[in-house]
Order: structure tokens, then C-alpha cells, then sequence
């Protein structure tokens, strides 16, 4: 019975042992992964070369998925589609961005995600269940790249440039430009006294300069007070205009004032004349009538007025 039991738990274990290992064949032919994955794009406007599927994808240096795919953009042939799948925990935000790196020496690309953490979560789907986009930046080694062809360029303009200017009209117009240098030199070296004298005449002026400059700060006080007593003028002037103004319109206010009472006057005394002027007209008829009965009847004034004659029958 011992020997039987012996087989049995042989048989066991090398069947466990034969799906664990078919398990593992599986896992290692099919890519089967525990870890849950979200899809996410990126868009390359570099070259990727060195990059191929299955390169792994990392952020900050830590692996944390792969690269699923690669194609050339349908709709912008200039740009690379890269599809990633990342691992559902890691951080990815508005602000992550994705830069195409080389390992070492070999050639070998990988993608690295970097970003400041600061922008909102970035989910996989999107809410209308398209794959997310990150952003992508130029890689420094195709920077340096660019930057070395931009200087190979420059240096090789420059090389032209050169060429052109040490040519033999240039070199011959050189030497003759030393050569008048050399006379002019020799000129200054002749008259060294006269520009002694010069130079002597500068540092004279340039001491009367200084003289002048420490004078400066007492005249602009000077022209600062004048221009406070030009302001205090200006002020005082401006008050005295508008003191002048309301006098001229108060003495305008009292001449039309004044004229209109004069109006009143000669009115009313026009109207008082009118009346004297009818009273003295009756005045006057009255005493040319007594003038004439005194006349008619000079004893009036002594025996009154004669009393009328009687008419007939009376």
C-alpha cells in the first residue's frame, strides 16, 4: 500500500509542476499581465528610431508600462502615433508630457513621462470614451542633435564668409591700411609736444568743467525758488483777475440796478410835469379871463362883476 501512495503523490506533483510550467510558457508566449492597464496616445514630430513595440514605457525612471504600437499618423503624415498601455495607478495628468530617450549606448529607445503633478487627472477612456492624448516634447538628444547641424551649418558659413574675406584684393587692402596706420604713428610721433599742449588744454577744461558742475546744485536751488516765487505770482495774479471780475460784475449788477430806478424817476416826474404843465395851461386861461372883465370892467375888482342888464319885459 506504501508504494502506491508514493506514485500517487509523484503523479500529483508532476502535474502540478506541468500546468505551473504551461502557466509560465503562456504567460511568457502571450504577455499576460496581472497588473490592470490603461490605453494612452502620443505624438512624435521627431524621428523614432530605436523605438519599437514592446519598449517600455516609464515615469521619472520607473517602470510603468509598455508600448503597444506604432504608426504613422493618417491624418498629419509628419507626426508619429504612438500607443501605450500604462499601468492604471500611475499618476497621469493634464501636465504629463512624453519624451523619447536612449538607454545607454545601445540605441535602444524607451519613452520617459515627466510632469510637474500639477494638472487634473487625466482619465483612460475619455468621458466620450476616446484614448487620452499626452502631450509630447523634443527629446535632448534630438535637441543636440538639431543644435550640432544648426553649428555645423554656422561653421560652415563662416568657413565661406572667410574665404571671401581673406581673398588677395582684401589682404593687399589690409597691408596698404597698415602701411597708412604706420605713417600716422610716425606723424603723431613728430608733433608729441603739440598734443602735449592739447592734452594740457583738455585737462584745463576739464577742470573748469568740474568747477562748473559743483556750482550747478547752488544755481538749480536758485532756479527752484525763482520758479516758487514765479508760482506764487501766477496765484496771486490768478486771485487778483478773479477779485477784478466780481467787482466788474457787481459794478455791472449796480449800473443796471441804478439805470432802471432812473427809469422809474423820469417817469414818474415826466408824469408829475404833464400834470403841473395842465394845471398852469388852466392857471393861465383863468387869469387872461379876469385880465379881459378887468378890462371890460376895471371897477370889478372894487364893486365885484355888474350885474347883467334885464331884457325886455323883465
Amino acid at each position: 500500500m506504501e508504494p502506491r501512495v508514493n506514485y500517487i503523490l509523484v503523479g500529483i506533483f508532476v502535474i502540478v509542476l506541468t500546468m505551473a510550467a504551461i502557466v509560465v510558457a503562456l504567460w511568457l508566449a502571450s504577455d499576460i499581465r496581472l497588473t490592470r492597464y490603461h490605453s494612452y496616445r502620443t505624438y512624435f514630430h521627431d524621428s523614432v528610431a530605436g523605438l519599437n513595440p514592446n519598449a517600455p514605457v516609464k515615469y521619472r525612471g520607473v517602470n510603468v508600462g509598455r508600448v503597444e504600437k506604432m504608426r504613422i499618423d493618417p491624418e498629419d503624415p509628419t507626426r508619429i502615433e504612438v500607443m501605450m498601455d500604462i499601468a492604471a495607478d500611475t499618476p497621469i495628468r493634464s501636465d504629463t508630457y512624453a519624451l523619447l530617450k536612449l538607454q545607454g549606448l545601445t540605441g535602444i529607445a524607451y519613452i520617459e513621462l515627466e510632469g510637474e503633478g500639477k494638472g487634473e487627472p487625466l482619465p483612460s477612456p475619455m468621458p466620450d470614451g476616446s484614448v487620452p492624448t499626452i502631450a509630447s516634447r523634443s527629446s535632448a538628444y534630438n535637441r543636440l542633435e538639431e543644435a550640432l547641424g544648426r553649428a555645423a551649418l554656422t561653421v560652415e558659413e563662416v568657413g565661406r564668409r572667410m574665404s571671401r574675406l581673406l581673398n588677395r584684393q582684401n589682404i593687399d587692402s589690409f597691408q596698404h591700411s597698415l602701411q597708412n596706420l604706420e605713417q600716422v604713428t610716425t606723424l603723431l610721433d613728430h608733433d608729441k609736444e603739440r598734443f602735449d599742449s592739447i592734452l594740457a588744454n583738455a585737462q584745463t577744461f576739464s577742470s573748469d568743467l568740474a568747477l562748473a558742475g559743483r556750482s550747478l546744485p547752488e544755481l538749480m536751488k536758485k532756479v527752484d525758488r525763482l520758479v516758487v516765487d514765479y508760482d506764487r505770482l501766477s496765484r496771486e495774479i490768478s486771485a487778483a483777475a478773479v477779485t477784478v471780475t466780481k467787482l466788474g460784475e457787481r459794478i455791472e449788477e449796480t449800473a443796471q440796478k441804478t439805470g432802471q430806478d432812473l427809469q422809474a424817476t423820469i417817469q414818474h416826474l415826466d408824469t408829475a410835469l404833464g400834470r403841473l404843465a395842465a394845471e398852469i395851461s388852466q392857471t393861465a386861461r383863468e387869469v387872461r379871463a379876469l385880465a379881459s372883465r378887468l378890462n371890460d370892467h376895471p371897477n370889478a375888482l372894487i364893486y365885484g362883476s355888474p350885474q347883467p342888464e334885464l331884457g325886455p319885459g323883465e
